[in-house]
């Protein structure tokens, strides 16, 4: 039985920090006695430092809005759902990407931290293209990428779910490098 999680494959750097007032600035303090760092979530993080990179692509302002079915709104209406994969080995998935997220958002983009890139892809594509697996623990549906973003190589199977949802990107998704 794991007691302890440790953090690994990242680094301390310094950001400015919402909080919340039902933290006190007494905890802040005694967490910071500590010598700790703080673990956040990469998910929020990767839907504001994308930002950016996505005002660039669709050429105008954009907001991070957390709204019902969106992450982004930009100045000329365009919302979108933002997804940070969670690469393992083989495999890059996003989580809780089904239907209610169809028809609320009008692209989903995908923060693909292990090809340095983030890719962009029109909601309705995604939808008439995507093979989402149902995962019954989180009840939810998720998609799976290849961590390699190749189709042909060791461990390939061509036709499987993941080939072709990698297929997909490479074939209807813009693809922003970082």
């Amino acid at each position: 039985m794991n007691t302890h999680r440790e953090q690994k494959n990242g680094r301390v750097v310094m950001l400015p920090v919402y909080v919340s007032n039902h933290i006190t600035d007494e905890m802040i303090e005694l967490f910071i006695q500590s010598g700790e760092a703080l673990t956040v979530n990469a998910g929020y993080i990767s839907e504001q430092v994308v930002l950016p990179y996505l005002e660039d692509h669709f050429g105008t302002k954009g907001i991070v809005a957390n709204a019902d079915g969106y992450d982004h709104l930009f100045d000329n209406g365009v919302r979108n759902e933002h997804k940070k994969l969670a690469i393992r080995k083989t495999s890059a998935a996003a989580k809780n990407i089904g239907e209610n997220k169809q028809g609320k958002c009008d692209t989903i983009s995908f923060h693909h931290a292990a090809d340095n890139s983030i890719y962009v892809i029109k909601s309705d594509t995604f939808y008439d293209h995507a093979i989402l697996n149902y995962d019954k623990t989180g009840n939810c549906y998720d998609v799976n990428f290849y961590a390699d973003m190749k189709l042909e190589g060791k461990g390939k199977r061509i036709g499987c779910n993941a080939w072709k949802n990698t297929q997909m990107l490479l074939t209807h998704a813009t693809r922003i490098s970082l």
